[in-house]
């Protein structure tokens, strides 16, 4: 059997037998009894390999020579410049309200506490007067403690008080912010990591010696047509809803520990047994960071962009396998969606509940994933390393640069992220390669017998398993459907043509309705009301 048509083989019957899993779809994993026992296994020298992006530009950003303060004036963006490839360098000016982020990290000897500080340059770009501002405090519902002290606003103390069962905290203003105006917040905070997985999946803390810090610090979630966005996150979704934002971040740790992080590096300095770090990362979403004393790197460049491959040294033969798998995603996405318009990009192996999980610039796959001997969710390395992979990458432009309310609206991340991943799965194997992930989507929905329950629910309305199901499942059905009605033709420019038209903002359901219908100049409300709004 040829390399190629043993590697077709080897997923056909992979997927038809269970469904894979993405992101935050750890209660819809298949059951240990779903193992795939007929399945081929597939050497990291017989993956597939698509072609480098072509589109090189006439220069590539530099980084820069920043100074290890991170003091600089809010209107200066240059050392942002080096995290951007050459044909985004306008999206420093693009967005002149965008939130600004200065914080200094500590991070503690045993990697158990994190102390710090920040400051936020906000913008009030709603039509609405703001009497006051919300930052969520993630760590409170992930098994750990933050505590937040001296907030102040234009230096003005204020008395900030916890909210959502401590997992928000309300700022007064002194003056009701009016639209257009900006203040600026300083805030202290202390961290207490905690060393057993709790809610959101397991994604905050200090497991397997690997330091994994979602959400670590207190953050402005979006202000929208329902107000602050802000309440006790659900257990079984994503929680990220941000505004484009941008971060410079100065984190000071043991000099043993390699980091990853949102962004890019701009200095680096050896401060006596530790090391002082600081990075640029914007715009983006959110600023994710991690670590270990054990990870093994391996780097690619494609382009512009440099490919990082973060593995425990134990799986390091692992290491080059994630690596190709995330440069052919980039390569297929960049493709068919547009380029993807940052200088770095990361995949790491980390504890989680989870398959994988996605942050600006930089995604986490599970531990077992990596292991050439294990099984995950049923399937053999590398199938399901590879479908994880390219799910979360795909999540690079579906939640990071096209942006979502990933509570209330999973449905248009996810089902995309799906969707793109059967893509990846025919441009780099054919239609006989993604014909069986194409299937797992039904193998997914039929968890719940095929119900016709609406894909464009909020997370917390669906009831155990129907998450994974419906969004996961039914979710790209529809986008199938969706391209049937417009066109396959019509379907693919159409989403090119979102992600232009949405780059770096946030879109909703009835947005993401109206432009398919001026792409296709059709009227789709009947098919949004049979797949998609709630009944």
């Amino acid at each position: 059997m040829k390399i190629r048509t043993k590697i077709i083989f080897t997923i056909l019957i992979a997927f038809l037998m269970v469904g894979a899993g993405g992101c935050g779809d750890a209660d819809s994993a298949p059951t240990p009894t779903e193992t795939l026992s007929q399945a081929v296994q597939v050497s990291p020298t017989e993956i597939a390999t698509l072609p480098e992006n072509t589109a090189v530009p006439e220069s590539t950003p530099q980084a820069i020579e920043a100074p290890i303060g991170i003091d600089t004036p809010w209107d200066d963006r240059s050392v942002f410049r080096a995290g951007l490839i050459s044909s985004e360098q306008d999206a420093l000016d693009e967005m002149p309200g965008a939130n600004m982020y200065h914080m200094d990290i500590q991070i503690s000897d045993d990697f158990l506490q994190l102390t710090g500080w920040e400051e936020v340059h906000y913008t009030n770009q709603e039509a609405d007067s703001l009497p006051e501002i919300y930052f969520q405090l993630f760590p409170n519902a992930a098994g750990g403690q933050v505590a937040v002290s001296d907030v102040t606003v234009d230096d003005q103390e204020v008395a900030a008080a916890y909210e959502f069962e401590n997992t928000a905290l309300r700022v007064p203003l002194p003056t009701p912010l009016q639209p257009g105006a900006s203040v600026d917040i300083r805030l202290e905070f202390v961290v207490d990591v905690p060393q057993e997985m709790a809610g959101n999946y397991g994604l905050f803390g200090y497991f397997d010696e690997v330091l994994v810090l979602d959400e670590f610090y207190p953050v402005i979630p979006v202000y929208d047509d329902e107000g602050w966005n802000v309440q006790v996150p659900p257990p079984n979704a994503d929680t990220s809803y941000f505004d484009m934002s941008f971060y410079l971040v100065r984190v000071t740790a043991p000099a043993g520990l390699t980091i990853a992080a949102s962004g890019v590096e701009v200095a680096h300095q050896a401060d006596n047994g530790r090391q002082i770090v600081t990075f640029a990362a914007g715009p983006m979403r959110d600023f994710y960071l991690a670590g270990s004393e054990h990870f093994a790197v391996v780097s690619a460049t494609v382009g512009e962009t440099v490919l990082n491959s973060y593995v425990l040294q134990d799986h390091a033969q692992s290491a080059d396998t994630a690596l190709q798998f995330a440069r052919n995603a980039l390569h297929s996405f960049g493709e068919r969606f547009g380029l993807y318009p940052y200088t770095e990009f990361d995949v790491l192996s980390t504890p989680m509940l989870a398959l994988g999980i996605e942050y600006p610039g930089i995604v986490g796959i599970t531990l077992p994933a990596y292991d050439p001997a294990a099984e995950v969710a049923g399937l053999p390395f590398p199938i399901m390393l590879e479908s994880v992979v390219a799910h979360e990458v795909a999540h690079q432009w579906f939640y990071n640069i096209i942006g979502n309310d990933q509570i209330d609206e999973p449905w248009l991340d996810e089902a995309h992220a799906q969707y793109a991943t059967w893509l990846y799965y025919l441009d780099v194997y054919g239609e006989a390669g993604a014909q069986g992930y194409r299937d797992s989507w039904d193998g997914r929905w039929q968890r719940v017998e095929g119900a016709e329950i609406p894909i464009g629910l909020p997370a917390y309305e669906y009831e155990g398993v129907e998450y994974g199901a419906i969004v996961y499942g039914r979710g790209p059905i529809f986008l199938e459907a969706l391209s049937e009605e417009m066109g396959a033709a019509a379907f693919d420019a159409f989403l090119r043509d979102y992600y232009e038209a949405e780059q770096w903002g946030i879109v909703t359901t009835e947005a993401y309705r109206q432009l398919a219908e001026a792409h296709c100049g059709c009227d789709l409300s009947a098919l949004f009301e049979s797949w998609v709004y709630p009944q």
